[in-house]
């Protein structure tokens, strides 16, 4: 997390232990990814100077589930975009 939750909108980033690139980068294609799958949506912001992932949950019938869904789309989109080049041996 990069921000105190108020309301709805959550905002975080994915940082892989191992990462060694640019967090803004990866988590920008990681939006790319996201959105070009479909599945889940998060749109993106800046807090503080770092690129930030930012989600909205609007539907009180939103389930710990769902969250988690959302949680396994972000680690899928970016294991699409880590070039294994990127990461520590």
């Amino acid at each position: 997390m990069l921000a105190p939750v108020g309301l709805s909108v959550f905002c975080f980033r994915y940082a892989s232990r191992g990462f060694t690139g640019d967090l803004d980068a990866l988590n920008e294609r990681i939006l790319v990814a996201l959105q070009r799958a479909g599945s889940s949506y998060v749109s993106n912001t800046r807090v503080e100077g770092k690129f930030a992932l930012r989600g909205c949950v609007l539907n009180y019938r939103t389930t710990e589930q769902d969250m988690e869904i959302l949680l396994e789309d972000v680690r899928r989109a970016a294991a699409s975009v880590v070039r294994p080049e990127s990461r520590r041996s």
